[in-house]
């Protein structure tokens, strides 16, 4: 049996109104998970629950309403008392009122036992720290967070393993568009952008946390209307199946890239093929039209003057086809060739990024 220790409640050291932001964070989620058990509920929280697949844990709240969010371990885990009130959960497999009466007793006691904290107890409880925020997300032991906080338990005992989060001074937040289609972005070390999915949950907290915002887009910056057009092309990350951050100087390569007129043919344009039976008629057309001028007899001029004039229009229009005198922006001749040039480095940015 493991030997059970006296757990210290742990003291988050954020200021008052952040922490009155994540409270407010958590609640949103507790009332979101209590409406999902309904059928008509699941309709109106779809964005935060999965529906048949039961309420989104912490980890995936915290992705979803947060810019950057990831969980990067800072610190070695240890056994403490975590406060309820602050604790993301997810009552996937059982809620407080599937708790028999006579039950209630026994399992509070279990539950607020500190050998749920140990390393090695049975159902014991893990969860994540966001330090700089005060914010918990259970890992294990995300069914009991609801039912604790509906008996009023304040302290949670629980295995915790510290997390960071990005600091307030390398994000700024911008209010982009007006009025019913406003939109938030953040932006990291002037580099990365994320827009924020659900802004009415992310800002308070960002806010509270110290993030600068403003409506000022930087001239610096790829336009709006730029930026905007690379979200929508954006595509999951295969290896996180998250969409990526966009970075905010490659986007203004790449724009100059795909911008950037060069020489082209017909054959050349990529979203204009010309169909292989044309090309094959403009051939045996022309040769044919040659052909025929030289088999006809000098004296039937008429005849020879038609063929002459669909050879010459024939091999105009190989020339037309074949000759690089045209000049288009890369986007319309090549447009997939911006993937090809940057799409190792793309990844490799990412990856830096998170390491960051």
């Amino acid at each position: 049996m493991v030997e059970a220790i006296a757990l210290e409640r742990i003291d988050d050291g954020i200021e008052e109104t952040l922490r009155g932001e994540i409270r407010t964070l958590v609640d949103a989620k507790y009332l979101v998970d209590a409406l999902a058990h309904e059928r008509a509920g699941q309709r109106l929280t779809r964005a935060f629950h999965g529906g048949s697949m039961g309420p989104r844990h912490g980890s995936e709240i915290f992705r979803a309403i947060l810019p950057f969010a990831s969980i990067e371990r800072d610190g070695e885990e240890f056994s403490a008392l975590v406060p309820t009130a602050q604790t993301i959960g997810a009552s996937c497999k059982w809620r407080t009122d599937s708790v028999k009466e006579h039950n209630v007793e026994d399992l509070l006691a279990f539950l607020q036992s500190p050998e749920r904290a140990m390393p090695r107890a049975r159902e014991r409880a893990e969860y994540f720290w966001i330090k700089p925020l005060g914010l918990f997300l259970a890992h294990e032991g995300k069914n009991r967070v609801g039912f604790l906080r509906d008996m009023n338990v304040d302290w949670i005992p629980a295995r915790v393993f510290p997390c960071d989060y990005v600091a307030p001074e390398r994000l700024t937040l911008y209010e982009v568009g007006r009025r019913e289609r406003t939109s938030w972005w953040a932006v990291l070390d002037g580099t990365w952008l994320e827009p924020l999915a659900h802004p009415s949950w992310g800002v308070p907290v960002l806010r509270a946390y110290g993030v600068r915002e403003t409506s000022d887009w930087p001239a610096a910056f790829p336009s709006i209307e730029l930026i905007t057009a690379a979200l929508r092309g954006r595509r999951p990350d295969p290896a996180f199946s998250i969409l990526p951050a966009l970075n905010l100087p490659l986007v203004l390569e790449k724009d100059a890239y795909q911008s950037e007129v060069i020489s082209c043919s017909l054959l050349d344009i990529d979203e204009m093929p010309v169909p292989r039976n044309i090309g094959i008629g403009l051939v045996v057309c022309t040769f044919s039209a040659l052909v025929l001028i030289g088999a006809l007899p000098s004296t039937w001029e008429t005849l020879r003057i038609v063929a002459g004039m669909g050879a010459g229009a024939g091999m105009g229009a190989m020339l037309t086809c074949m000759v690089r005198f045209w000049k288009l922006p890369r986007r319309l001749v090549k447009p997939f060739a911006v993937y090809t040039k940057f799409g190792l480095r793309e990844h490799e940015q990412r990856l830096r990024s998170r390491r960051a």
